[in-house]
């Protein structure tokens, strides 16, 4: 038996004891923070073969196994040490694999090409994909695009279809300086032909069921927004459907997406918000007419956001989308039977298809929760039978895990909200006096979604109560829950994540007296805002990668951010897309000054009297790492020492792809923090 398939033994032997139910105590950090064991797993299209991305000793592996033979064989490997990873694998027919990797890679200004490196803060970076194709015993490894020419290595390309009915070809997109190529590339042999091209600004295209491009997205020039145009069946001239300027090319619902071929020439299915609806939902699209034909499903106070497709009838199985959970809605006779099934065998969890065998004998599905933080299944439709395949974090059982539930509240001008809160693993979930943290989203057009938040479920499984409001200002919910947040950082934004905080002191959920605050981007910002405002309702405050300053950070926009990179830091000026966003967001730099200064932390740092955390990238290109730095400054400046600033070493902004170390660094630090302010979790060890 090989090392691989000792692990997936291993990991098999692991789920049969999952469902223990004595508390244990908390996971290790080590346990939790390291890389998901097995991810970017897909499906052949006979159903006997499961190709996925394990991680070991340092390494993200491409394994298959085989169903049939229960064995697991190693293919291909990328040693993650030097900052590149797999992301995902497809099958392309039954005996090869396409798969993606990533790496982090130096950029030298002005220069033609890239090299991998550890950069110091003062450089560059980005990240540059590469497709590959490989059988499915790891032989006949071919690359599927390497940019030539007078094109930067930097440059990526990406996957537009996989063509499951082309068992030789897939097609790509590649940039170059005659304009984006529309490849069809053998998957043998790494050649291509070109069969379609748009304008260098030309970022994607979608297609028809006759395979011909009659979509495409064009970037407007100096990242001034964005536009999707249409072209009519045996047309080759494109035509504008839409233009995003400024705020509107920042919307949180898709406004426009095109996803896919629906039937028939000229028929795409798309995710888009038409003229007089509130959310966006799925339609068909006609691009000879430029009409929605259709409407697949819209769901008032939701924004659909996933179609699962039938790639073969180019129809739709069921659209789905993030309410208080993963919703998904059946248009497809099978899945309505059988959708309702997995759902029972796996309640209080969001259940995904992850792919589907060519006769729908076998789903493959993904399920995730408060206690499982991913877990592949195969569900035979016949039988009946759902059977564990792997799972991405088998060493967290499930009884150490904490539980999560939806709580609602009113805001102060009466509005009705919810969010969700996590209570420790050994406690119940009606627990009253509990320590809490209230923890905001970042975007802020985002959201928090069941089951999955780093953050919450690491504090939660050591202790504290964990609080996380869907206030207003944040996506998913349709463009006017958004709008209600425009101009209203500090305000009316804050007032919504105090008035879930206050809901639960009244209830007796939450200890008064042992309450902190925290958040990472935007929830940085509300934490640190809230450490000026909210100092009579928490005891602490840990603000990460957040705005302290808010007319700065509307100067750095508009100066392009740290490099004039119009894609990093804005760029295009008071015109550019990021520019106008955010001046509509949080506020106009002159005619909203006031406002602008009264709200930002860094103005007002002599009030802050709490203990108060900051951790940042030293290479977000986001958030610059000076919002931090200049808060900790004017701190000490007021003769404020209650401050300690963290800069994470050749970090930028997201959690993800963080570093293992400094993920380490940010919950083992934020959780020291709440101990040392809050006193111990309930029942940590």
């Amino acid at each position: 038996m090989t090392r691989i398939a000792q692990a997936f033994a291993v990991i098999l032997a692991a789920f049969a004891v999952v469902t223990a139910p004595a508390f244990a105590g908390p996971p290790s950090l080590d346990d939790y923070t390291q890389p998901n064991t097995f991810r970017g797993a897909a499906i052949s299209p006979d159903g006997n073969k499961i190709a996925g991305v394990r991680h070991e000793n340092g390494a993200d592996v491409l394994i298959v196994l085989d169903w049939v033979t229960k064995k697991t064989k190693a293919i291909q490997f990328v040693k993650t040490d030097k900052e590149q990873w797999i992301d995902w694998a497809e099958f392309k027919g039954n005996d090869r694999i396409i798969f993606s990797t990533r790496a982090k890679i130096h950029v030298v200004p002005g220069a033609a090409s890239a090299k991998r490196t550890r950069r110091s803060s003062d450089d560059g970076f980005t990240w540059v994909s590469r497709i590959y194709s490989t059988s499915t015993d790891g032989g006949a490894l071919v690359s599927l695009y390497e940019p030539g020419g007078d094109v930067p290595r930097r440059v990526s390309a990406n996957l537009i279809d996989i063509m499951p009915n082309d068992d030789e070809t897939v097609l790509i997109t590649a940039p170059t300086i005659q304009g984006t190529k529309l490849l069809k590339v053998n998957v043998a042999t790494g050649k291509s032909v070109e069969v379609d091209r748009g304008d260098t600004n030309t970022g994607n295209f979608v297609l028809d069921s006759t395979g011909r491009a009659v979509l495409r997205q064009d970037v407007l020039a100096q990242g001034r927004g964005f536009a999707w145009k249409r072209r009519a069946p045996g047309s080759n001239d494109w035509k504008e459907i839409v233009r995003f300027m400024g705020a509107q090319g920042a919307n949180s619902g898709p406004t426009f997406q095109g996803e896919g071929p629906a039937i028939g020439a000229g028929k795409v299915f798309v995710l888009a918000r038409p003229e007089g609806k509130e959310t966006s939902g799925l339609y068909v699209y006609n691009t000879a007419t430029g009409a929605y034909d259709e409407e697949v499903l819209s769901v008032p106070g939701f924004d659909v956001s996933s179609p699962y497709r039938d790639t073969d009838r180019n129809v739709i199985l069921a659209a789905c989308y993030w309410g208080e959970t993963w919703v998904c809605k059946p248009k497809d006779e099978i899945f309505a039977k059988n959708w309702p099934a997995l759902l029972k065998a796996f309640p209080d969890s969001n259940v995904r298809l992850v792919g589907r065998s060519r006769d729908n004998g076998r789903w493959f599905i993904n399920v995730s929760g408060p206690q499982d933080l991913g877990s592949f299944y195969l569900y035979d439709l016949k039988t009946h039978a759902v059977d564990y395949v792997g799972g991405s974090r088998p060493n967290l059982l499930p009884a150490d895990m904490p539980n999560e539930q939806v709580v609602r509240y009113t805001s102060r001008d009466g509005t009705a909200l919810w969010g969700y809160l996590w209570t420790p693993p050994n406690v119940a979930k009606d627990a009253k006096n509990l320590p809490m943290i209230v923890l905001p989203h970042g975007g802020p057009e985002g959201r928090d979604v069941y089951g999955s938040d780093p953050f919450a479920m690491w504090w939660a499984a050591n202790g504290y109560a964990v609080f996380q409001p869907n206030f207003r200002g944040g996506g998913g919910f349709g463009r006017a829950f958004v709008e209600a947040g425009h101009r209203q950082w500090g305000q009316r934004m804050q007032d919504d994540v105090i008035d879930g905080a206050k809901a639960l002191i009244a209830s007796g959920q939450a200890d008064a007296n042992r309450m902190c605050m925290a958040g990472w981007s935007y929830g940085g910002y509300a934490t640190m805002i809230g450490s000026v405002l909210n100092q009579d309702v928490f005891k602490c405050f840990f603000a990460g990668a957040g705005v302290s300053d808010q007319i700065e950070m509307l100067r750095w926009t508009r100066e392009g951010g740290d490099d004039g990179d119009v894609i990093d830091g804005g760029g295009g000026g008071r015109q550019g897309v990021a520019y106008k966003y955010w001046s509509q967001a949080q506020g106009d730099e002159s005619a909203d000054y006031a406002m602008l200064k009264k709200y930002s932390a860094n103005q007002r740092a002599a009030e802050i009297k709490k203990p108060l955390l900051l951790i940042h990238g030293d290479e977000d290109e986001t958030v610059p790492t000076e919002q931090s730095v200049m808060l900790e400054a004017s701190m000490r400046k007021a003769g404020n020492n209650n401050v300690r600033l963290i800069l994470l070493k050749d970090e930028a902004h997201q959690w993800a792809p963080m570093t293992v170390g400094n993920r380490q660094i940010v919950l083992g630090e934020s959780l020291k923090f709440f101990q040392e302010n809050l006193g111990p979790g309930v029942g940590a060890n």
